[in-house]
């Protein structure tokens, strides 16, 4: 009998589904007394991507749950509360959901594979799948059973007499043998917590719970048994798995919280861990604990350069256990390099005087799904603290004018891109706020489409900023300078960049230009360190009036004038490598400046001119130590430019030509010539639009950043 069949004929005896089904599952749950309060945000539960608060477990095959929504919060008419059942718990993860909402009654959704767009009862594609008129109905109460491959979905207003909402049957959706199952509350308004509550939850019991997605506000999850807190009824603890942090290469410090008690007078709480893959978890010892909050455990013995995976676990006085969900850390290597989470690169983002400590696992995540300016500018100039990460690589154009990041704290990592990344064509690419990070993005301005682009960088901070970083970026083809720090900034870092050939002539009208990096006048504590400045005329840097900077271990090729300081600039020039090929004077020029271990190749060329140098450094970054001369240019030509370990042909191009000795001494480039004729450059690239799916972890960012960087960054390395 077919399911539709088979439904209308228990419909027809007075049973509906349930008169068959309810005797086939376990009924225990939490104590019907018990209320369960939930608070959630996120953007939605819909589309192709979720954001909520989600508290459940995993069971494996059949189930029948229900539960009453006693009240929702009204943050939007699509805030939302209600039984779910889902594949995995990744954003983006097949589902079923039925969903109280406050201005849409109750209805039922899914989501028929991973990373497909959800359809409803009420939506167009989905309402012929619908029971109820208009796919939706008054219902304080809802049901979710799972019968073999089919998903039944019903609501009530007493919680005795059921009416089908839909059921969808194999085919439309199809879940593997183990699911999550639990409560879902969105709050449908960004940044703000909704918050609901449930009672007579039967046929399950939670354990776990944690935000799902890009959520901005972290949720939570309390019970109340309703017996005055003296522990007289029977229900289950909760708790949530936290961050690691003090992670190095062979011990972490997790976290985590015992958020209810579940009645009990006290429970031991502990962390289970184990090598990413193992099938066993080792327990930490456990600390006793008589009321919810936060507790953290160090482990140590952990193997060095390795994804390990940890859960928060509790075991209640009365019997009852708790196990959070799986969040994942990676060990540094233990290499002693001083490099970054196992890479070979020798500058770290804190080793200038810019810090990233303002970022930690509360960010909002926000997702790059296609090679636009319009994607890319909505993420880059989102507000909060925020993650952007890039689903697609490819070239996007930004269409002759700038994109500026315009609110604090955004850390655009573009390693999280798929092969080949991401490439600017076409604009400025400024950090109009401060306490930014820019990492492995690559921006080549050039003269635009029209030849109207006169004056811009390729990649800058606007005058005024602070603690921002830029690191394993590349910046070409500018028409003024290509990378370059705003006036009358302060705590600024441009480390393990690209840049190179600045456009000499672009508008073929005999301007001059083809600069490298110019530091704004009275920029304060800008650090250079480790980049690759090449074939451009000057800037190499330059610094300008009241600057105080830190140049150390960069190289710079094929220049006719080097690194020029005006009168009252104050620098430490250490450890850094000229490679004059069309040298019309000395490389450091004028200014103050403490001098170490500076070479230049030919020996021959005369290092400085008219410099005052001091007796001792003016600035240095806290606890930095520069390479000696003799290793910068081989580990710079490893290390510089936006994806060291999977470079683009020019990036490669400039590379061969600096350890040739080889290439021209200005890209000359007329617009139509440097567009449609120029051999050696080739044009705007055309880098094609491969997408991934990323699992953004809901703890551990940082390490899963890094992560993805040493994927990028050294051959043979994996992503997370």
């Amino acid at each position: 009998m077919a399911h539709h069949d088979r439904r209308t004929f228990l419909r027809a005896v007075g049973l509906g589904t349930t008169g068959v089904l309810a005797s086939n599952y376990a009924t225990d749950g939490v104590a019907a007394a018990t209320t369960i309060t939930i608070e959630g945000a996120g953007y939605d539960i819909w589309n192709a991507r979720d954001e909520f608060h989600y508290y459940y477990t995993e069971v494996d095959g059949d189930f029948d749950v229900s539960v009453r929504v006693d009240s929702l919060e009204d943050t939007d008419d699509w805030a939302r509360a209600g039984l779910m059942v889902r594949q995995t718990l990744n954003d983006d993860a097949e589902h079923a959901m039925i969903r109280k909402t406050p201005g849409n009654d109750t209805s039922f959704q899914w989501r028929s594979d991973d990373g497909n767009q959800a359809e409803s009862t009420t939506s167009d594609d989905g309402s012929g799948e619908a029971e109820v008129s208009g796919g939706t109905m008054t219902a304080t109460w809802q049901r979710l059973v799972r019968s073999d491959d089919t998903i039944e979905a019903y609501g009530s207003t007493d919680g005795e007499n059921w009416t089908l909402i839909a059921d969808i049957s194999p085919g439309e959706i199809d879940f593997a043998g183990s699911a999550y199952v639990g409560l879902a509350v969105c709050s449908h308004n960004e940044g703000t917590l909704t918050t609901a509550q449930f009672s007579n939850l039967s046929g399950l019991s939670p354990g776990s719970n944690e935000d799902i997605g890009s959520v901005e506000v972290a949720g939570s999850v309390s019970t109340d048994s309703g017996d005055g807190g003296d522990g007289g009824s029977d229900t289950d603890p909760v708790v949530s798995t936290g961050s690691a942090s003090s992670v190095d290469e062979s011990s972490a410090t997790l976290s985590g919280a015992l958020d209810d008690l579940g009645g009990a007078s006290s429970a031991d709480a502990y962390f289970e861990w184990r090598e990413s893959g193992a099938s066993a978890w080792t327990a930490t010892g456990a600390q006793t604990v008589s009321s919810t909050g936060s507790y953290d455990r160090t482990v140590s013995g952990l193997s060095a350069d390795t994804v390990h995976e940890f859960r928060a676990a509790a075991d209640a006085s009365d019997g009852d256990t708790a196990v959070g969900s799986t969040n994942s850390f990676t060990t540094s290597s233990d290499g002693g390099d001083g490099g970054s989470e196992g890479s070979g690169a020798n500058f770290d983002l804190s080793d200038g005087f810019a810090s990233p400590d303002w970022f930690d696992d509360s960010v909002a995540v926000h997702r790059v799904t296609e090679a636009t300016r319009s994607a890319l500018e909505a993420a880059v100039q989102a507000s909060g603290p925020r993650l952007v990460v890039f689903e697609t690589s490819g070239t996007i154009d930004l269409g002759g004018s700038e994109l500026e990041v315009t609110n604090d704290q955004c850390w655009i990592a573009g390693q999280t891109a798929p092969s080949p990344g991401i490439t600017l064509t076409q604009g400025l690419f400024q950090v109009s706020a401060n306490d930014c990070v820019v990492q492995h993005i690559r921006s080549r301005v050039g003269p635009g489409d029209s030849g109207d682009i006169q004056g811009n960088d390729s990649i800058n901070s606007a005058d005024g900023t602070s603690n921002n970083i830029f690191d394993h970026c590349t910046a070409s083809w500018g028409v003024d300078e290509c990378m370059s720090v705003g006036y009358d900034t302060t705590d600024t870092t441009l480390s393990n960049c690209l840049v190179y050939e600045g456009l000499h002539d672009p508008y073929g009208d005999g301007s001059d230009h083809n600069y490298a990096s110019l530091i704004g006048d009275g920029a304060d504590n800008v650090a250079l360190l480790g980049n690759v400045w090449a074939k451009t005329r000057g800037r190499v840097p330059r610094l300008k009036s009241e600057t105080t900077s830190v140049v150390a271990n960069n190289v710079m090729y094929f220049f006719n004038e080097a690194t020029n300081m005006d009168g009252d600039t104050e620098a430490s020039i250490v450890g850094n490598v000229y490679i004059p090929q069309d040298l019309g004077d000395t490389v450091i020029e004028g200014g103050n400046a403490y001098l170490e271990d500076n070479v230049t190749d030919p020996s021959s060329t005369p290092l400085t001119g008219g410099t005052s140098e001091l007796s001792s450094r003016p600035l240095w970054p806290s606890g930095f130590s520069a390479m000696a001369s003799g290793d910068v240019e081989s580990h710079n030509l490893s290390y510089a430019g936006a994806r060291p370990a999977d470079r683009t042909s020019n990036d490669s191009r400039i590379v061969t030509e600096i350890q040739d000795r080889e290439g021209d001494a200005y890209t000359d480039s007329p617009y139509d010539y440097w567009i449609a004729d120029h051999e050696e450059v080739g044009g705007y690239p055309q880098l094609p639009e491969n997408t991934h799916s990323l699992n953004v972890p809901n703890s551990g960012l940082r390490e899963w950043i890094d992560q993805w960087a040493l994927a990028v960054e050294e051959p043979g390395a994996s992503p997370p």
